[in-house]
């Protein structure tokens, strides 16, 4: 009975934290591409990002990820200019990786930065997914994984690796090539991984609605979109059509540098 109790007070405390209490901007100098942000020892983290990868995570709507390419108006200085951010919320309350922070971060924004912004809907360039002309083979089960194991985990070639449950894709890259496995997996589970290394939203047009077995093995992955992923995956009857679609868009009417502390 009593982690219910601390469960209820957790989200008691984050429900009421609408902006983060102290915050700490600083310009990162590194020079490095790379870098991450996410909840850290109970304070959100953020290092070495621009802000357009601000903007894409505490605007992105609710299960889905938004795009550089769906953030429209940013000067120059919002993609080269990298910060370093800890945010800390009011009253000790725990940072999640859910809705509320994102909103926090959206209060961040628009107080040190003073982004104001709106919404469209605009034609871009999409990728449908669709089958091929022979279609995907069905492995003979067909029986539905668990839910909770269907997840995505990359590793890198000589690492232990644990066994794969069915419904988990994982993606084991290696000097020249990658190798991409799993079994019973669903094309909306396919379509999260394609989305995260393409820079244009997919979307379903493939109709198909049952669970494949994968073993693709493409070149090593380049910067940006994955052409040798998006040819490999042919190869189990499916492919990515170029086209337009409607696109809601956030476009930035103001945003300003922040001043440093």
């Amino acid at each position: 009975m009593i982690r219910p109790l601390i469960l209820g007070i957790t989200i008691a405390l984050l429900a009421g934290a609408q902006s983060f209490e102290v915050v700490s901007i600083k310009l990162n100098q590194s020079g490095d591409i790379g870098g991450g942000m996410g909840p850290r020892g109970g304070r959100f983290r953020a290092t070495n990002i621009n802000l357009s990868g601000l903007v894409q995570y505490a605007y992105s709507p609710a299960g889905h990820s938004l795009l550089d390419a769906q953030v429209v108006g940013l000067p120059i200085w919002a993609r080269t200019d990298r910060y370093d951010i800890e945010a800390k919320p009011p009253d000790g309350a725990p940072v999640g990786g859910g809705e509320q922070t994102r909103a926090m971060m959206r209060s961040l924004l628009e107080d040190r930065f003073h982004l104001k912004f709106h919404r469209e809907t605009i034609d871009l360039p999409v990728y449908n997914l669709v089958t091929t002309k022979n279609g995907p083979v069905l492995p003979a089960d067909q029986t539905p994984p668990d839910p909770r194991q269907t997840f995505i985990t990359f590793a890198t070639e000589g690492s232990p690796l644990s066994p794969l449950p069915r419904g988990a894709l994982r993606m084991v890259a290696g000097p020249n090539t990658t190798v991409l496995t799993g079994e019973a997996i669903s094309v909306p589970r396919l379509v999260q991984l394609l989305q995260g290394r393409s820079d244009r939203i997919i979307i379903d047009k493939s109709g198909f609605t049952g669970l494949l077995d994968v073993q693709l093995t493409f070149g090593q992955d380049p910067a940006g979109e994955d052409p040798a992923l998006f040819t490999a995956i042919q190869e189990i009857g499916l492919k990515l059509q170029s086209a337009k679609a409607p696109v809601e868009v956030v476009v930035v009417d103001r945003v300003e540098r922040p001043r440093p502390n």
